[in-house]
């Protein structure tokens, strides 16, 4: 690109979802740019005071302009490099990609809350996923700061209990609507579009995770996740309570409507009473 890196800069902080479909637009788009790196929790208080709208990351400079939110870069980008674009030219097959899209963030929103559950109970969750690969001095700040930052996104991203319980029940409906887009063609076709970099870096976040990768292997879902980025980073291991995790044999039931988990339930032998409580997490 012409454009000078000087000029590019994408302000983030790495272990970041959103962050990470950012740089993968950019990289898409053969942009040139700086990466700033921003600690956690202290980037919200940097985002105003250099200038932008929100808290929030990822955050793009392009020369004078600002922009904020991997929903609002797909579209800056797309009007400021017109190759390799991230939405068709065709009007309904863009919408159905704005759809996915937006479809998509709710999922990245669910994957925060659920990795926030994870990092108040295992400290080395969030270490594994927000302090690898920073500087020494980083490092040793986001250690000593983690209970506080945990605390602070927790907040911010109403991750409660609650919700994070919830959105897990709810992944193998998501998981199945993702293959279901696949399947279709909305995503994972020849030329990646913005819905598959929303969607596949939040897979590839479930992939890293213990709890997680059996209920994602063998889905058309995992392999445009490791199509979108072959190499994650980091590790979590079996974190949350068993009981909010559908096994992948019920998880393969989902698909197929209520009915037919209680079946699968009942062959297995379980109690009506237990089918009850199974259901109602579903």
């Amino acid at each position: 690109m012409g454009q000078s890196r000087t000029k590019v800069k994408l302000y983030m902080f790495p272990g970041s979802n959103s962050v990470l479909t950012g740089q993968l637009m950019l990289d898409h788009k053969r942009v040139d740019y700086k990466l700033v790196k921003l600690p956690p929790g202290l980037h919200a208080v940097i985002m105003l005071v250099l200038g932008f709208e929100t808290m929030g990351v990822p955050a793009l400079k392009w020369g004078d302009r600002r922009v904020q939110g991997t929903r609002s870069i797909s579209r800056a980008l797309d009007e400021l490099v017109p190759e390799r674009p991230l939405f068709p030219s065709d009007p309904v097959e863009r919408k159905a990609v704005e759809d996915a899209e937006r479809w998509g963030e709710e999922f990245q929103n669910a994957t925060r809350r659920v990795f926030y559950a994870i990092a108040r109970r295992d400290r080395k969750a969030f270490t594994s996923v927000i302090v690898a690969k920073r500087s020494p001095p980083m490092r040793v700040f986001l250690r000593v700061g983690a209970g506080f930052i945990i605390r602070l996104a927790t907040g911010v991203h109403r991750a409660t209990e609650d919700a994070a319980r919830e959105d897990v029940a709810l992944l193998p409906e998501r998981l199945d609507q993702i293959d279901a887009w696949i399947a279709e063609g909305r995503l994972g076709g020849a030329d990646l579009n913005a819905a598959d970099f929303q969607i596949a870096a939040n897979v590839s976040a479930l992939l890293c995770s213990e709890d997680f990768a059996p209920l994602v292997a063998g889905r058309p879902a995992e392999a445009l996740a490791l199509r979108v980025i072959p190499e994650y980073g980091g590790h979590i291991g079996r974190v949350l309570p068993s009981e909010w995790l559908p096994s992948p044999e019920v998880a393969a039931e989902v698909s197929k409507g209520p009915g037919s988990v209680a079946a699968f339930l009942r062959g297995a032998g379980i109690g009506e009473a237990k089918i009850s409580e199974l259901m109602g997490g579903l």
